[in-house]
């Protein structure tokens, strides 16, 4: 029998990060990954979004590891940081830059290869908020272009509402007839993205700030002739719907004026927009959040003259599809006469000056899953032959597949098929290429071992594993997967995922425990190790080598009805999985972390399936959870609650039954299922939901209990180590108590 699954074995496990692209040295000798703990405590339990380093809580544990990539050893470039991430390779292939924590703030490093020598910026203070918004080098390798901490950090806080008054009381005000004073409306929500920005010289370590006070959402890309950068600033925000809006700014290097070049764009999160080869024109890629009536959003590309000189063309008027682009971006014809773009089912192609656009479109059956192409290039390249390499997943089989697309006729040939699961946060910012070798360096998973970095060319479909990061996990100690198919209350075809015990024996049911989260798929990630980041962490390993089953349903997202539609789908699953003789019917438990948490207290208000249950982090009143504050006095559940997950279709007022329908509140008198609550009390409306929930119940005479932990935000994946070990430790004591103890089984 294999060892059991610990936890401190989970805080063994390290990941290569899914927002932080591999990047290959130039020469194509070395890969650069940032490497991630997979339990990510950020050790000193507060809630904010940097830590006391300045460090994004994202960033918090990584590390810089270097593959060689002839001989396969690891190496760290820079073994005297407290943390490093975001690593860019200069141009020539003579530094690597990164963000860096040594002795001090968030800073630039910069390690010349020639003598291992790392050089800490220390006046380049950085603020990345995302983990892809890296670095960026000029053409001639002198100079470094990064998002700073602001030089006037107070800045950061005087757009907040929340104003302290001389006696320590706080002060909330709105006059709908005042002015707005320098946009303090939009500052509620978009501080976190807060930043001066601006260009280090290598040589100097001179900073040379080039705006202040902005607000930035993604990062910037470097004109073709190095002169200027464009970056997306936030001038906007409409709370209602979480939509930001940014003005398209074009940034002299040498200190000239910044220039809009499009104003009020919807970008998702600021990096679908890229320079012609020629940098006269940039073309940008809409994305505008979902309407509260459900309407789907249609994104558009548009082309604007680099110089601000007129309006943004259009070129999309003749596409159908939804060409938000979110993490990707538009990707230019070495002539700049045409501009693709990737859809579900194909690529788009527009010509540059408007006149028509065509659609390559896959009749596989396969959905896209990334066209093969480095994440920050911005002219599209083509294989040897001339076609066009791709990333395809069968909605079936859920493999992986390297294909090949012919440009000319869209016909598409399968190179190779692997049973993985390409990881990354957007299309292309899990893999770098190399187009001499005509091979990508991918961050693949399996269900038999966490993320690692793979090579496959993409001529041949050849694979191979470059390195294996947490070689401990290949000895059958994770269980197996297993694809259960069922149909849900309304009839339709729909599928779950298995987790089984390692040491599993057919025939014999099991306890088990279903994790839920309104809106994941997780049949697409039946070859992961990880079928769902959420508060399992190990994504059920743990659970499964506790011995328990695990079962994650697939669960999509309608509209106006999300507790019973949550229902109407999990229900079936777990009656499926009893009829196969897998799971025993009197001990099932269920789990759920943030909008999971709301779908466990949607389910057991519908139903006594349910042992034990767990919510963390859940909302179980939407009346009172609209309107709920954080300490800077704004309200973000307004638009959660209005077009967000939850998706009730518009306000408090104009859908008053949607919201009391779809609260549990109003339905805990049905509960007879155990329930541990478990909160953060820094995560804003978090434990105020779980004390109406705790309050009811008591009040109602069932077995519930509450656990606050102080200081910690919303993801128990970023708390204090104590915390986070006290909060597995005591899901697994839960469970254990509900499910396996002989005084637990119902009669």
């Amino acid at each position: 029998m294999p060892a059991r699954l610990s936890i401190d074995d989970l805080f063994q496990i390290r990941y290569p990060t899914y927002d932080v692209p591999p990047r290959l040295s130039p020469d194509g000798q070395s890969l650069a990954l940032t490497e991630f703990p997979a339990v990510a405590s950020q050790g000193d339990g507060s809630a904010d979004e940097y830590d006391a380093h300045h460090t994004p809580m994202t960033a918090v544990g990584s590390r810089i590891t270097v593959v060689d990539l002839a001989t396969g050893d690891l190496w760290q470039p820079f073994p005297g940081a407290e943390v490093s991430w975001g690593a860019q390779w200069s141009p020539d292939g003579s530094m690597l830059a990164a963000y860096v924590v040594m002795d001090g703030p968030s800073c630039l490093g910069i390690l010349h290869l020639a003598d291992r020598r790392v050089q800490v910026v220390r006046e380049a203070e950085v603020r990345p908020f995302f983990g892809f918004e890296l670095p960026v080098w000029t053409p001639d390798s002198q100079s470094v272009v990064v998002k700073l901490w602001p030089a006037d950090e107070a800045w950061l806080g005087n757009g907040h509402a929340a104003v302290p008054s001389t006696s320590g009381t706080v002060v909330l005000s709105h006059d709908p007839g005042a002015p707005a004073e320098n946009g303090a409306p939009i500052r509620l929500i978009t501080d976190r993205y807060g930043c001066d920005f601006g260009v280090v010289d290598v040589g100097t370590s001179e900073v040379q700030r080039l705006g202040d006070h902005w607000r930035i959402i993604g990062g910037c890309r470097m004109s073709p002739d190095g002169q200027a950068v464009a970056v997306p600033v936030i001038v906007d925000a409409e709370m209602a719907r979480l939509q930001f809006y940014s003005d398209l700014m074009v940034v002299p290097l040498d200190g000239s004026e910044p220039r809009a070049v499009a104003r009020r764009v919807t970008f998702l999160y600021g990096q679908s927009f890229s320079w012609s080869p020629d940098g006269a024109r940039i073309a940008f890629a809409t994305a505008e959040r979902r309407q509260p009536d459900g309407t789907p959003p249609r994104g558009r590309l548009f082309l604007t003259d680099s110089q601000g000189r007129g309006e943004p063309l259009d070129v999309s008027a003749d596409a159908p599809d939804d060409l938000s682009q979110a993490y990707e971006h538009p990707r230019w014809s070495a002539a700049g006469d045409l501009v693709f773009c990737t859809v579900a089912d194909g690529v788009w192609s527009f010509q540059s000056d408007g006149s028509g656009a065509r659609k390559h479109a896959m009749d596989s059956g396969r959905v896209l899953t990334s066209w093969i192409q480095p994440p920050d290039d911005q002219v599209l390249r083509t294989s040897v032959d001339g076609t066009l390499p791709l990333l395809m997943r069968d909605p079936t089989s859920q493999s992986l597949e390297t294909a090949a697309m012919d440009l000319a006729d869209g016909d598409i040939v399968t190179r190779s098929v692997l049973q993985k699961t390409y990881v990354a946060r957007g299309e292309t910012l899990g893999m770098d290429v190399d187009w001499d070798e005509q091979a990508v360096y991918l961050q693949l998973e399996g269900a038999e071992h966490p993320p690692e970095p793979w090579r496959l060319d993409f001529t041949t479909g050849e694979s191979s594993r470059l390195a294996t990061l947490n070689p401990g996990f290949e000895n059958g100690r994770t269980g197996s997967r297993r694809s259960v198919e069922y149909l849900d209350a309304d009839g339709e075809r729909r599928r779950a995922t298995m987790l089984l015990p390692p040491d599993h024996v057919e025939g014999e049911p099991l306890p088990m425990i279903v994790i839920v989260y309104g809106g994941i798929m997780p049949s697409e990630r039946i070859h992961s190790f990880r079928l769902f980041h959420c508060l399992s962490l190990a994504d059920g390993h743990l659970y499964a080598s506790h011995g328990y089953a695990v079962l994650v349903p697939d669960i999509p997202l309608g509209t106006r009805d999300p507790r019973r539609g949550i229902a109407r789908n999990v229900l079936p699953a777990v009656n499926r999985v009893v009829d196969l003789g897998i799971a025993d019917p009197e001990r099932i438990g269920v789990l759920g972390h943030s909008y999971g948490g709301y779908s466990v207290l949607a389910l057991i208000t519908q139903t006594e399936m349910f042992a034990a249950a767990i919510c963390s982090a859940g909302a179980v009143n939407l009346t009172s959870f609209y309107g709920a504050l954080s300490d800077a006095g704004d309200t973000t559940w307004i638009g959660w609650c209005e077009s967000g997950q939850a998706r009730l279709g518009g306000s408090l007022w104009e859908s008053r039954d949607a919201y009391i329908e779809n609260s549990s509140l109003f339905y805990l008198d049905r509960v007879t299922t155990p329930l541990l609550l478990l909160s953060g009390d820094g995560d804003p409306g978090a434990f105020t939901q779980a004390s109406e929930t705790f309050s009811a119940l008591r009040r109602l005479g069932q077995r519930v209990e509450l656990r606050n932990y102080l200081g910690e935000g919303h993801w128990p994946g970023m708390w204090s180590e104590s915390n986070l070990r006290d909060v597995l430790a005591r899901t697994i004591d839960w469970f254990d108590e509900h499910l396996k103890s002989e005084s637990a089984v119902k009669v």
